[in-house]
């Protein structure tokens, strides 16, 4: 091959190489040019527009801002707002409770015992019982019912009427009143209030066939119509003593004062032992002292 022929290919050669850099240029800036370039050409990768993402987790992570943070996860509950709004929610149910059977729980304890401070006596103790447990009541399926049985029980005592305080005279007791304890308070829960014979033999802690009995010498005692006059007794509703927000007040005080006092009877026993226990034997000891072994005499022998 001459000279001149490859000298002229040279030639052809770098222009092929400086018409391809040209094309892969334009490529570069065209979006359009890199889509139909052919097999053997290259094109430069896109600049992703504004609105784009990219797919690379490299380029992700060297896209985002310097110091830029996470979308902030929400939180927890804070222990201390959820405890006050648990205890709000116990007070206001509890205060509920109170305001709708106070009243009424009232006029029942007075027509088993006859005696206006005995009920409240009775019935504020049932509500300040109530609190105390109020885990336990609040999951019971009649709180009310649970009041009520404490209520009614702790009125119907033998004991209170030893108290001179809450003793009613026999003369001034109503014909209901002078029924026997257990069939006044049968006939109350049956024929007052409408509760199963079922549910007031298990309220008055006595069977049914029991119960049964004594609703029955209740009406033959009071007549057909004390059904109907218990009604309208039970309709006059006294109000309570305290408000319900006072009962929960004098409730925590007495619980603190028992507490107290619990503790303190605790002590006061340990400390009576362990004084005990360190002078005791020295007691012992000195009594020994006094009165040795070897310096006894022994009477002389007949």
């Amino acid at each position: 091959m001459s000279r001149t022929s490859t000298t002229k290919a040279a030639k052809a050669g770098k222009r092929r190489r400086r018409h391809q850099s040209a094309k892969s240029g334009d490529a570069a800036q065209d979006p359009q040019a890199a889509r139909t370039a052919g097999p053997g050409e290259s094109a430069a990768p896109r600049d992703p527009g504004p609105g784009s993402r990219p797919t690379d987790p490299a380029s992700a992570s060297a896209s985002a801002p310097p110091g830029g943070q996470a979308l902030p996860q929400p939180r927890a509950q804070d222990p201390a707002v959820e405890a006050v709004r648990i205890a709000e929610a116990a007070q206001a149910a509890f205060d509920g409770l109170y305001t709708r059977n106070a009243p009424a729980l009232l006029r029942q304890v007075e027509l088993l015992t006859g005696s206006m401070p005995l009920a409240r006596h009775a019935v504020h103790r049932a509500f300040d019982l109530a609190w105390q447990r109020w885990p336990e009541v609040a999951v019971d399926p009649d709180p009310a019912g649970w009041i009520r049985a404490e209520a009614h029980h702790h009125a119907l005592a033998p004991w209170q009427q030893l108290l001179p305080w809450f003793r009613t005279p026999p003369r001034e007791r109503s014909p209901f009143q002078r029924l026997p304890r257990g069939t006044r308070h049968a006939v109350l829960l049956h024929d007052g209030l409408g509760l199963s014979l079922r549910r007031t033999a298990a309220e008055s802690l006595a069977t049914t066939s029991m119960t049964r009995r004594r609703i029955v010498r209740g009406r033959e005692a009071l007549g057909e119509a004390a059904a109907v006059r218990l009604g309208d007794l039970l309709d006059e509703q006294p109000q309570p003593e305290y408000p319900a927000a006072m009962v929960r007040e004098l409730s925590e005080q007495w619980l603190r004062i028992r507490t107290v006092g619990a503790v303190g009877a605790t002590v006061l026993i340990a400390l009576v032992t362990a004084v005990g226990l360190v002078f005791g034997p020295l007691s012992d000891r000195v009594a020994a002292d006094r009165d040795p072994v070897g310096q006894r005499t022994s009477a002389p022998a007949p």
